[in-house]
């Protein structure tokens, strides 16, 4: 029986692929046997469990940039995490470990390539996290989701694979999204959603636009992120009905993107779902993400004419009313984006990560 372990989570950018390769390796291989380990604060604790996967956890948390006191607490998280992290591969002893980005990846990854498992990571971002560039040393392989992502890493270890899609979105569809949310098709769509956290600076922006696409006709569906839907809601009160939607956390974000003509979104794991859908976007950086990654996973859309990218500095409700509204009502540049969008796509993303990991399975056989 094959046994996989995968680490990595704190937002769906990191747990999602995770949850999308191990679904390819069991349709391969179904005897195959699999465990999570992410963090014990992070998203996975609800993501993980909810789509029928074991989950543990480590004590870890992010590095305070700041010198404080709070970085000797999180030194000794760190240490600890590693002396946990060794005793999940003693007592699990997986085949592979897999890392897909995160606080938990950092130390699994690390132990498990020190102690000579199997490793391969996976990188969503266009410029890589601290993490996965010192962990390139070590592991044996590395799968990256874009190919300005190659120059950081040994060139004999990695591969652009792509970011693996849920089945969801791979089997989402425009049309039949719009029939179940009750959306003609003649009727302008803008989905504006902040990632699996939410974002307040977008979330406020956007509340000041609310009365404007109103006007414009645009139906509006808006995932907040359940931190701000409440005060976002008496702000929308005057709007809400069939031209604005408020939703706190999106159980179906496939079928929302599927129907949308334009998404407004953080520039992170969510890009490779609009490529995939062929989806024209606005795409606003989060300014204090590690490493300005986000800024560069935009860059790579922008340039490529699949999206406008609008920074946060720059962000201001009439500006984002106007971009919108420029791409909703010009129908050849709607057509481009999406066009572009769609060129930017690796389908076979899942696929080829898990040829990967097979990879390393047959090595370990020989």
């Amino acid at each position: 029986m094959i046994k996989v372990l995968f680490a990595g989570g704190g937002t769906g950018g990191h747990v999602y692929p995770a949850i999308a390769l191990a679904r390819e390796l069991i349709k391969r291989h179904p005897t195959a046997d699999t465990l999570f380990v992410g963090a014990k604060r992070g998203l996975e604790n609800q993501i993980v469990p909810s789509e029928g996967f074991r989950l543990t956890t480590l004590e870890i948390t992010s590095f305070p940039r700041r010198l404080s006191i709070e970085q000797l607490r999180t030194a000794s998280r760190a240490f600890w995490a590693l002396v946990e992290a060794r005793r999940i591969l003693c007592e699990y002893r997986p085949d592979v470990v897999v890392g897909t980005g995160g606080y938990a990846a950092g130390p699994m990854l690390l132990v498990a390539a020190l102690y000579d498992y199997p490793t391969l990571i996976h990188e969503q971002n266009a410029f890589p996290s601290l993490t996965n560039r010192l962990l390139s040393r070590f592991v044996d392989k590395i799968a990256v989701s874009h190919s300005a992502a190659l120059p950081f890493f040994p060139k004999q270890k990695v591969t652009v694979t792509g970011n693996p899609l849920r089945p969801e979105v791979l089997s989402a569809d425009g049309k039949s999204a719009r029939y179940k949310l009750g959306i003609s098709q003649e009727e302008k769509v803008l989905v504006v959603v902040g990632g699996s956290g939410g974002a307040m600076v977008l979330n406020e922006t956007l509340s000041k636009c609310y009365g404007e696409f109103a006007r414009r006709q645009v139906r509006v569906f808006h995932v907040t992120g359940k931190r701000d839907f409440e005060f976002l809601k008496r702000i929308a009160a005057p709007y809400l009905g069939p031209q604005l939607e408020l939703i706190d956390y999106a159980t179906d974000l496939p079928s929302l993107l599927a129907a949308a003509d334009l998404v407004v979104s953080r520039p992170g794991s969510t890009t490779a779902e609009l490529a995939y859908l062929g989806k024209p976007s606005i795409l606003i950086p989060f300014p204090s993400a590690a490493e300005n990654h986000q800024h560069h996973n935009a860059r790579v859309f922008s340039e490529a004419g699949a999206a406008i990218l609008l920074e946060q500095q720059d962000l201001t409700p009439e500006r984002l009313v106007a971009l919108a509204s420029e791409v909703l009502f010009d129908h050849k540049k709607l057509s481009s984006m999406s066009e572009q969008a769609t060129e930017l796509a690796l389908p076979r993303a899942g696929e080829d990560l898990c040829d990967l990991l097979e990879g390393l399975l047959l090595t370990l056989s020989k």
